[in-house]
């Protein structure tokens, strides 16, 4: 079990919570992570044969660099999937998406003891993976606004401030209001079902491995209704961000209900791509980028796979978001 001290709700009193149920149906190696990366050095190289099992106790972070240590840079040389320890997840961060879009609940405790009762009848699924420039990603992957948000929440976290939703929402009207005078222009081409998908100067472009997107508090933001994960990623892009149905596209993304927003049309705005295997994206000059909610730096252009049966993940095989 690796457990991310740091993580939004995570306490000694949670701990023990989540320990307890744990043990009931294990054996069980506890250690914390003590700065950035730490989860995917103390995994890299590991195999089924070292440990059955990975519980990250943590925020979609932590699930990210358990999965980055597991399979490593080397497509050539990762493992299979039944050569990996499997991996668990126990929500102790911000966002938690990854987790929930498992299903389940956002309360760490409650999230231990379905893990348990999961490990004790061997209940996990064989899921895919997106990758983008050597980092594997079990979310999403953004490139511009999302990326500026997560970018600024960092510094927040550095300055002792609480990654809560109103800070991200905060966060995000004004990363939108900046975006506005300075607009990105960003081009897709993507391939799914033998098709080719391309557009460009876009303003905003995003990428997901789950259904929902992502989390506004209690609420799923779902931006791609259509998706199906099991088939590869899933894009979302608006054309242009002007006026009060670029406010309106901004709000229905950040998870205010669609149907408040139906007179000012943003479904035209819209663009969709499901079931891609790759696409590129590009940019006019270069963008902050972002891998499962963690800041990766700028680049103009970002080359993104679906793979498919990656990694065994404890979770209800009844659930079919992820």
């Amino acid at each position: 079990m690796l457990s991310n001290p740091n993580s939004t709700s995570l306490t000694n009193d949670v701990m023990r919570a989540i320990i307890a149920p744990l043990m009931q149906v294990t054996e069980l190696h506890s250690q914390h992570t003590h700065y950035a990366g730490h989860a995917r050095d103390i995994c890299r190289g590991l195999s089924r044969d070292d440990f059955d099992l990975i519980v990250a106790v943590g925020g979609d972070g932590t699930v990210n660099e358990v999965i980055n240590g597991l399979l490593g840079e080397s497509l050539q040389q990762r493992r299979a999937p039944q050569e990996l320890p499997a991996i668990a997840v126990i929500p102790t961060g911000s966002a938690n998406v990854f987790a929930r879009a498992l299903g389940f609940p956002n309360d760490p405790v409650a999230a231990a003891n379905m893990v348990a009762e999961l490990i004790a009848e061997n209940q996990y699924r064989r899921l895919p993976l997106g990758r983008v420039e050597n980092h594997w990603f079990c979310v999403n992957t953004g490139f511009g606004i999302d990326a500026e948000v997560i970018d600024r929440m960092e510094l927040l976290r550095k300055k002792k401030l609480k990654a809560t939703p109103g800070a991200y929402l905060l966060v995000a009207v004004g990363a939108w209001l900046r975006m506005r005078r300075h607009k990105p222009t960003i081009s897709f081409t993507a391939h799914s079902d033998g098709k080719t998908h391309t557009s460009q100067q876009l303003p905003v472009v995003m990428v997901s491995n789950t259904n929902p997107w992502t989390y506004a508090g209690p609420l799923p933001v779902i931006l791609n209704p259509g998706a199906n994960v099991a088939a590869g990623l899933s894009l979302y892009a608006l054309r242009d961000i002007d006026g009060p149905g670029g406010a309106a596209a901004l709000a229905h993304a950040l998870g205010v209900g669609r149907r408040r927003w139906q007179l000012l049309r943003i479904d035209l705005r819209e663009i969709r791509v499901d079931d891609i295997d790759s696409l590129v994206l590009t940019a006019s000059e270069p963008l902050k980028w972002q891998v499962d909610g963690e800041a990766c730096g700028e680049a103009k252009k970002l080359d993104v796979q679906s793979y498919h049966d990656v990694i065994d993940v404890i979770s209800p095989k009844s659930n079919t978001n992820l």
